[in-house]
């Protein structure tokens, strides 16, 4: 599928989307967000690299 990005049609339904969602609906995918990369990357530092450290001493 091609998009014509000379219509202005999309673009203007971006826009809608974007001033419909409300400030708090924002602020809390950023939460949400946040807190599962938080989570990945405090699970991958557990896995990863507490082993080398145990390891060495």
């Amino acid at each position: 599928m091609i998009i014509d990005t000379s219509s202005s049609e999309i673009f203007k339904a971006c826009a809608v989307c974007i001033s419909e969602t409300s400030g708090g609906q924002l602020a809390l995918l950023i939460i949400v967000v946040s807190l599962t990369l938080l989570g990945l990357l405090n699970r991958s530092w557990k896995k990863n690299f507490k082993k080398e450290e145990n390891s060495s001493s």
